[in-house]
């Protein structure tokens, strides 16, 4: 519980005036509460709240009276005030809104902890002992050795029961490290969970950028999370969502609307948000942030350096760039700004921590240059990677046998990155599945009743749809796991989850895993992942492939290697009917085809097979590949 503390501000005489704390040479934090900025058993609390006249400090401690304790302004819309509080506490910040001495009682922008109740969003200031951490070991492996494991913390332990449900926390995370560290995954993507407004979502909907979902558990289960983690070799990676947030975030809600009730748009009088000025660029509800704020640009700069010094995490997936881009001054722009949009966000990021992952979500917007692109965007900034849709659409096209799916060019959409403007593979990052899209498994039981196998003999091998599904997703996941990119995985893929695509709680069905199905699947991802791992061929650059008329036989071969001698070859066969086909070797004797775990002895430079409907064959050299 945290207590009612009545107690009277005392703020130092030689502070008194705001000059003496900006002379004082400690640099200026734009918002949250500091213990100890000022002198030991003391809090200090910012907020900043540009062309504001006033700023009053409410909370427990002094009764949440919005007189008691004026904040002194430091300048250029920065407000201060120093309490004698060392204990817990709730606290909010009351806001003159202009002349009319009318309040507004906000949150911390910059709350660490956040609690809801009928009256909102209250900050929390805990007094946690400081967490200790043991990762000191922990070395960020390179971008192109990740298999990277996007998961909701709601749904990924979560729990339907006649008492209600129960939604995942940090905490049921960390206990499946074992199971994710045994199938492989080397990083963990987190969907969003700053703190948002009510209890179920995705995330996507964000308010307070530094408070982790509470639902989700405290700032210690979290760091707790990460420290083990990192104990097992897997790197945390945080979703963060910049083009947007909800109306009850702090710096709309002490400004003039932008919306009247009607929709229509009234005067733009916030230094944080604008309007839409183009519906692509914001699509998905709430309100836009302007990205060529200075204001803006300085609190999001605070937000990446907070996760990485505070959660020790490794990088982020910024959602949906193009509209954290957009510049609605100049729409036609061919270049990044270095100044303003992602690129000195990614910048603060690179600098807090030189080799952290930055990853990014991107797509030209309609109206704007298309010169500036996914490759671009990588070019001109911090950016590392980003999420090719190329990639999972035509693979995705050719998996669900959608309309004329055989005439996709799925060498360009596997191979093709330097096609698509990027000079290293690992600036792509690849996925059958994500958030966004249907999962396969679901898509092809319910959705798919075109799909079917017309040889008896392969027909019976299937006695459920699903296990029609799990084959095919196994399809996809051999050549996922050998063509050129970072690979990415969704949450429960390894054991052929096969819910629908919601933003609603609807938790992983572990019991999926269980059965001898799901068990014989997750072997099957773990085979893959390992062979990716141990085989630097598969990491590597260099693909080529093999003069295939897809269009007619629906057969695709390729190699890959890494000019230091290792070689992978590759034969997938996304077809209904049987096919044989050969594979040339760069040299003769054992291989290992890693899907059966059968050794192959390769006599000149050749080899042939019959592939199964929908199945592939995977070939390294016998050396070092692993036998599972």
């Amino acid at each position: 519980m945290l207590p009612n503390v009545a107690l009277l501000p005392q703020i130092d005489a030689d502070f008194a005036d705001p000059r003496d704390l900006i002379r004082s040479g400690k640099p200026l934090p734009r918002g949250g509460a500091h213990r100890d900025f000022r002198r030991r058993g003391a809090t200090t609390f910012f907020l900043t709240a540009p062309l504001k006249p006033a700023v009053h400090l409410v909370g427990d401690f002094n009764n949440w009276d919005p007189a008691a304790i004026p904040m002194h302004h430091a300048g250029d819309g920065l407000f201060w005030v120093t309490v004698p509080l060392a204990g817990p506490t709730r606290y909010k910040f009351a806001v003159t809104r202009d002349e009319t001495g009318e309040q507004t009682w906000v949150a911390d922008p910059y709350a660490r902890e956040i609690v809801w109740d009928a009256w909102g969003p209250k900050s929390v200031l805990a007094d946690d002992p400081p967490y200790v951490w043991r990762d000191q070991g922990w070395r960020r492996p390179p971008l192109r050795d990740l298999t990277i494991y996007e998961l909701c913390v709601r749904d990924f332990t979560g729990q339907r029961s006649i008492w209600g449900d129960q939604f995942g926390t940090f905490a049921g995370i960390q206990a499946k490290l074992d199971h994710l560290q045994s199938l492989g995954v080397n990083v963990i993507e987190l969907m969003p969970i700053s703190e948002f407004p009510g209890d179920s979502s995705w995330g996507y909907n964000p308010v307070f950028y530094m408070a982790p979902k509470w639902l989700y558990g405290r700032p210690a289960e979290l760091k707790a999370l990460v420290d083990a983690a990192h104990r097992r070799g897997i790197a945390l990676i945080l979703d963060l969502v910049f083009n947007h947030a909800w109306a009850d975030h702090p710096y709309y809600r002490i400004y003039p609307p932008l919306f009247g009730p009607d929709g229509k748009m009234l005067p733009d009088q916030n230094p944080f948000f604008h309007h839409h000025t183009n519906g692509h660029a914001n699509s998905w509800g709430g309100l836009d942030w302007d990205h060529h704020s200075a204001y803006t640009l300085a609190y999001m700069q605070d937000v990446v350096r907070f996760w990485l010094e505070e959660y020790h995490f490794d990088g982020f997936r910024f959602d949906w760039v193009g509209g954290v881009e957009f510049d609605p001054w100049r729409p036609y722009r061919e270049r990044f700004d270095p100044h303003y949009g992602i690129a000195p966000i990614a910048r603060a990021a690179r600098e807090a921590a030189p080799d952290c992952y930055l990853i990014g979500e991107y797509w030209p917007i309609v109206g704007t240059s298309h010169a500036k692109t996914a490759a671009g965007l990588v070019r001109e900034t911090e950016i590392d990677a980003v999420w090719s849709d190329v990639y999972h659409h035509t693979l995705e096209n050719c998996l669900l046998q959608t309309w004329q799916w055989e005439c996709q060019d799925l060498p360009r959409a596997l191979g093709g990155f330097r096609g698509q403007g990027f000079t290293r593979a690992d600036q792509v990052i690849t996925y059958m599945v994500s958030h966004d899209e249907r999962r396969p498994e679901h898509e092809i039981q319910f959705w798919g009743e075109h799909i079917q196998l017309p040889d008896p003999e392969y027909a019976t091998a299937f006695r459920t749809r699903w296990e029609l599904a799990m084959q095919k997703a196994r399809l996809g996941l051999a050549v996922l796991m050998t063509s050129p990119g970072v690979p990415m995985l969704y949450a429960g893929q390894e054991f052929g989850e096969d819910s629908p695509r919601t933003i609603d709680f609807w938790p992983l069905d572990w019991t999926k895993l269980a059965t001898p199905q799901g068990r014989e699947h997750f072997a099957f991802y773990q085979r893959l992942l390992r062979l990716r791992r141990d085989h630097p061929a598969l990491r590597s650059d260099f693909i080529e492939f093999y003069g295939d008329d897809f269009q007619r036989f629906k057969v695709l071969r390729y190699k890959r290697w890494d000019g230091k001698g290792d070689v992978a070859v590759v034969a997938a066969n996304f077809d209904c009917v049987p096919h044989k086909t050969g594979l040339g070797f760069p040299h003769d004797g054992p291989w290992r085809e890693t899907i059966s775990g059968m050794q192959v002895m390769v006599q000149g430079h050749w080899g042939e097979f019959t592939l199964a409907p929908w199945s592939a064959v995977v070939l390294a050299s016998a050396d070092g590949l692993p036998q599972g």
